[in-house]
């Protein structure tokens, strides 16, 4: 119905300051909203305050200690955080620590920033980009990512491997302290261990329908248009957008596109779509209106003379014309 016209103005969904902080994360480091809003949902539900019962993940993308205090390690200062990425220092393992109990409290705490929380979400799906895409020689979609940001670039690569290889052999045995974490993912509800590939087709399973997870650069125009957080829900979002950011989609352009006819179907869409010249389009010839058809003279037959018995007119008999000289008009109410 409001597909080429503008529907009435209506009240818009009132702003969430956790969308609005992944959409900073995303514009600030070219990773996709999508992504990032559909992960955020499926690791927290967007609560930035989310505490994992079975591991130390926290936060609004579920940052398990060692992963924050690395990715702080090394990207904190660009986020003006210098202080507090100098107070960790990394052991010979390479494995992360704070010495001081008060700033690694604080360090942490920050994983419940939903802005800093995205920012560094957007980094790590970077990080991970790059290190996945070199592992599978192709460039990693949505679900592979999700799956980085699960277990690790290298643990994503040996979950992809091995779904391709072995699907039936049971992932636990490769991951075991994740599979430990997380039953509900490596176990089915009879306690039986999945398989690799039923593993890698339920944790990508949220993130198919994603578009580009990773932009070509960090974008700082206009937002584009999101189902997920608009009053009017994602039905037309697919139809006139692409996972490249400006494009129209597919479908539109179908529509647009004349078929058959050749210049006369152009020619009878007149001005409806203008083309970008400025000239003026040929508007089609009205139709000539039909001429109506000559009414049809049809000779009816006389009534019956009155008897003269009755004071007929004998004229209406012979056809001599009625002789009107001894009728009078008289006005009505006079």
């Amino acid at each position: 119905m409001f597909l080429f016209t503008t529907p009435p103005a209506r009240e818009t969904a009132p702003r969430s300051p956790v969308v609005d902080a992944i959409r900073f994360g995303a514009d600030r480091t070219g990773t996709g909203f999508d992504y990032l809003l559909q992960t955020a949902q499926r690791e927290s539900a967007l609560d930035p305050k989310a505490k994992a019962k079975s591991s130390s993940a926290s936060g609004l993308f579920q940052f398990v200690e060692q992963t924050w205090l690395g990715l702080m390690k090394q990207e904190g200062p660009k986020l003006g955080l210098e202080r507090e990425a100098a107070a960790i220092t990394t052991r010979g393992d390479g494995t992360h620590a704070i010495a001081d109990p008060a700033m690694r409290g604080e360090v942490l705490g920050l994983r419940e920033d939903p802005k800093v929380a995205a920012v560094m979400a957007g980094m790590l799906t970077q990080r991970n980009r790059d290190m996945l895409g070199n592992e599978l020689g192709r460039e990693p979609n949505a679900g592979d990512l999700y799956v980085a940001h699960f277990l690790g670039a290298r643990g994503a690569a040996d979950l992809i491997r091995l779904a391709q290889t072995q699907p039936s052999r049971p992932a636990a045995d490769a991951f075991p302290e994740a599979a430990a974490a997380n039953r509900a993912i490596f176990y089915d509800g009879r306690g039986a261990p999945r398989g690799a590939g039923e593993v890698y087709a339920g944790l990508v399973a949220a993130h198919r329908s994603v578009g580009a997870p990773v932009n070509a650069a960090p974008a700082f125009g206009t937002d584009k248009p999101l189902a997920p957080v608009q009053a009017d829900g994602g039905a037309f979002h697919g139809l006139f957008r692409e996972p490249t950011p400006g494009a129209v989609s597919s479908t539109v352009a179908r529509l647009w596109r004349p078929t058959g006819g050749g210049a006369s179907r152009t020619a009878a869409l007149g001005g409806f779509f203008p083309r970008s010249t400025g000239a003026p389009e040929p508007q089609p010839a009205a139709p000539a209106p039909e001429a109506e058809p000559a009414p049809t003279l049809v000779e009816a037959p006389l009534p019956p003379p009155r008897p003269a018995s009755l004071g007929g007119d004998a004229s209406r008999a012979t056809g001599r014309p009625l002789d009107l000289s001894r009728f009078s008009l008289v006005r009505r109410g006079s």
